[in-house]
């Protein structure tokens, strides 16, 4: 697996992808929308009895045509989010738009502390949550992921690299990748 701006002999520890419930939950968001919606514009549609049919059926196509749009956006922004681990560095590539994707990057002698927290409760009970990793200088950026399955177990293992790249270095290339999985499954 490569990457864009990938350095000659860099391995890749772990790939951090949104969880499934951010998808789910923006296509429920999305549909709910659409249907209220909907909802509006039909009634709006009554107001006008001589052109009422004709009115519902392109309120129907443009509505239709926003939600595929979203859907589309949805997919789009959950296969292209993704952040590498890698033996040098946290690298994130977060899609802003069709056209353009942010890229952040931290190397390992540039980041201070990982915090993992949930948003919420609900959040908690899934093992979702976001991960920050802080930089070193202050007026540098932190890398914010969101939507990470084992949050504090990733947080935690990015703290194991950290350990490593500052007492031996030469121990990162032996760290095994991060998978997300019930402790005692991750083999």
């Amino acid at each position: 697996m490569e990457f864009d701006g990938q350095q000659t002999g860099e391995h890749i520890l772990s790939t951090v992808t949104p969880h499934k419930s951010k998808v789910i939950l923006s296509i429920i968001i999305t549909l709910l929308a659409a249907v209220a919606i909907g909802v509006f514009l039909f009634s709006i549609a009554s107001f006008f009895p001589d052109h009422k049919s004709t009115l519902r059926l392109w309120m129907t196509v443009f509505l239709t045509l926003g939600t595929l749009i979203a859907f589309w956006w949805i997919w789009l922004a959950n296969t292209k989010d993704k952040t590498y681990i890698t033996d040098r560095r946290i690298i994130r590539f977060d899609v802003v738009s069709p056209f353009f994707t942010n890229k952040r990057a931290l190397f390992f002698n540039e980041i201070l502390k990982v915090k993992a927290y949930a948003p919420n409760m609900i959040m908690r009970l899934l093992k979702v949550g976001t991960l920050q990793i802080e930089p070193v200088a202050a007026e540098q950026e932190s890398i914010v992921i969101t939507d990470v399955y084992y949050h504090e177990d990733l947080a935690n293992y990015i703290d194991k690299i950290l350990f490593a790249f500052k007492n031996s270095p030469s121990e990162i290339t032996s760290i095994k990748p991060f998978v997300a999985k019930p402790k005692g499954k991750r083999g």
